[in-house]
């Protein structure tokens, strides 16, 4: 049997890309600097409890696959990886600590899902319905792509974001166990 850690995850605002400096002005404009500075530091003490509570499982990291919300399968994942640590975001370092201590990055997401996704967040045409419909799509890919990655023995740990459903299309073969740092 295959044992899956699901992560549910908060995404950073380094994960934002070019659209950040704008989340962060519209925060700052309707909540205040102070909030914006306790919602940072909230953020980096969940991920520091994420970073502890998968230390505290002492897993056996050769024998450990990585599936990241939002990461393509595309031949360049290490290096997306590293790079969005580069930019700060608590996520990828932990993905990235995990790999320099031999665990194995798994290029988790359909590259045109996430293209359907970007294009359906810009359209005047988006509706409740269509974005359910595509993250439906979305998770019935990455459970796929996790069925077909994850060996018997191993340990895949799946950082993926809440609105997610992904262990819903898993097959029995893998057994899941969340790990969440309780809210706050």
């Amino acid at each position: 049997m295959a044992r899956l850690i699901y992560v549910p995850v908060v995404h950073s605002v380094a994960e934002m890309g070019s659209v950040a400096p704008a989340y962060q002005a519209a925060f700052i404009a309707r909540y205040g600097e102070r909030k914006w500075t306790e919602r940072t530091a909230e953020f980096e003490a969940i991920w520091r409890l994420i970073a502890e509570m998968l230390n505290a499982l002492k897993l056996d990291l050769p024998h450990v696959k990585l599936y990241q919300d939002s990461l393509p399968v595309c031949g360049q994942e290490a290096r997306i990886v590293s790079e969005l640590a580069a930019k700060g975001s608590p996520n990828h370092r932990i993905l990235e600590s995990l790999m320099k201590a031999g665990a194995t990055i798994v290029g988790t997401e359909s590259p045109a899902l996430l293209l359907d996704e970007y294009a359906l967040l810009q359209s005047a045409e988006r509706t409740d319905a269509k974005a359910a419909a595509l993250l439906a799509a979305r998770d019935r890919f990455i459970a796929k792509r996790i069925d077909e990655t994850l060996g018997e023995d191993e340990t895949g740990i799946l950082f993926m974001g809440a609105l997610h459903k992904v262990t819903s299309f898993l097959p029995p073969r893998i057994k899941v166990e969340v790990i969440s740092p309780p809210a706050r």
